[in-house]
């Protein structure tokens, strides 16, 4: 219903703006100004503003999303790695989440400056996400939140091991197999993965006391890019066509990305009967970089083809792990936030940075069909890896391949 009222409201506006009476001084002052910050030193032989100045975009917009966690941990007892011989290669659980979803992408901009919303319209889990955002032809930024859920995720649990080798070689003691199990064959043959694939008889045999589970990836970013050759080439001609590229022209420019992202989970190093944990995996990174674009236009901007490749290596990051807990007392609820160290997680308490490398690769082409009306499609690959000394890390990488149709309104009076 949600989804139905968002389109019905997106078809009204389209229907209702043609005709729409606009306060022309308002507008006026909004224009210079905008013109001021974004039009000024343009070579127009190059780069020129659209004929109209506000556009609306439908998209179909096809996610393909891997999100990988490591989350360090050690066993209390020292000596239990002279007991079990290779347990040491194991301290680090791992959470694996692949998405491929089809979403819908609806976007407004105003004289380059942008708002775009985007849900997800099949698979089981859900992905939303939202955007603000400006592409000029000097400076350009994008401001946006992403949440995925982690329906499909599994988690790599090895706490298990030094049971699961004790039983087998007690087994193999007794002459019940045959085969002395290492450590390295039982964590690659039987670790056991939680998702939605498990059968049901499978499903039947877990245990209850097993009561983890994964919940949802949530991530805020922003990044920004400064091109030095901004009189003539427009990073924003190729981002959904919000300038027009008149002649083929390159630049080198500088870039940035700033990003948040934290897991969510129940119960995954804390288990209670009667409580449960909430649990937080944070991580902060700063990136920086440089890269070239290239937009090539064989007829004056009505058709553009755009590519372009951002490399960054991180000169920030920082993990962070906190619980929160709910228990019944008496028969009242009592909520608080852990504020002890779990042992287990000792290695992740480490704040040491360690530099990785991701960055933005994007291809894009444009096809101003009219003044009025643009089409185009785009698939941009962008990859964050951050990670502390002792090997916490979330790694995400998201191919993102779009599809649009816009149309454009409100004539520029000014000529360019």
């Amino acid at each position: 219903m949600k989804k139905t009222f968002i389109i019905l409201s997106l078809s009204a506006i389209l229907c209702a703006l043609p005709h729409a009476s606009f306060s022309q001084g308002f507008f006026e002052k909004v224009d210079l100004g905008i013109d001021k910050f974004k039009y000024s030193k343009l070579d127009t032989n190059y780069i020129a503003p659209p004929q109209y100045k506000l556009m609306i975009s439908v998209g179909n917009k096809t996610f393909w999303n891997h999100d990988n966690i490591h989350i360090p941990f050690s066993w209390n007892d020292p000596d239990i790695y002279e007991s079990y011989p290779g347990l040491e290669n194991y301290e680090t659980e791992e959470i694996l989440s692949r998405t491929s979803q089809t979403s819908l992408n609806l976007r407004v901009s105003y004289c380059g400056f942008s708002a775009s919303y985007a849900f997800t319209l099949n698979g089981k889990g859900s992905r939303k996400a939202f955007a603000l955002g400006s592409n000029g032809n000097k400076f350009g930024f994008k401001m946006g939140f992403e949440r995925n859920s982690l329906y499909n995720a599994r988690f790599r649990d090895y706490r298990y091991l030094p049971l699961m080798y004790s039983f087998l070689d007690v087994l193999y003691e007794a002459g019940a197999i045959d085969k002395h199990y290492t450590i390295d064959e039982i964590a690659h043959h039987s670790v056991y993965e939680r998702d939605d694939i498990i059968d049901k008889e499978d499903e039947a045999n877990i245990d209850e006391n097993d009561m983890w589970e994964l919940d949802d990836i949530i991530r805020w970013y922003g990044n920004f890019y400064y091109a030095f050759n901004h009189r003539k080439f427009s990073m924003s001609a190729a981002n959904y066509a919000q300038y027009i590229q008149k002649r083929s022209a390159g630049s080198f420019f500088v870039t940035g990305d700033v990003n948040f992202t934290r897991l969510h989970a129940n119960n995954l190093f804390e288990a209670d009967a009667d409580t449960t944990f909430r649990e937080r995996f944070s991580a902060f990174g700063i990136a920086l970089g440089a890269g070239y674009g290239y937009n090539w236009t064989p007829n004056q901007g009505k058709f553009l083809l755009h590519g372009s490749i951002r490399p960054m290596i991180d000169v920030y990051s920082r993990m962070d792990y906190d619980a929160h807990y709910a228990t019944v007392v008496d028969g009242k609820e009592k909520k608080g936030k852990l504020n002890r160290r779990i042992p287990e997680l000792q290695p992740l308490y480490d704040h040491k940075m360690k530099l990785t490398f991701g960055g933005v690769a994007r291809v894009a082409a444009v096809w101003n069909i009219s003044p009025r009306i643009v089409t185009g499609a785009n698939m941009e690959l962008t990859i964050r890896d951050n990670r502390n000394s002792k090997d916490y890390r979330m790694y995400n990488s998201c191919l993102n391949l779009n599809a649009y149709f816009a149309m454009r309104f409100i004539k520029n009076k000014r000529r360019y």
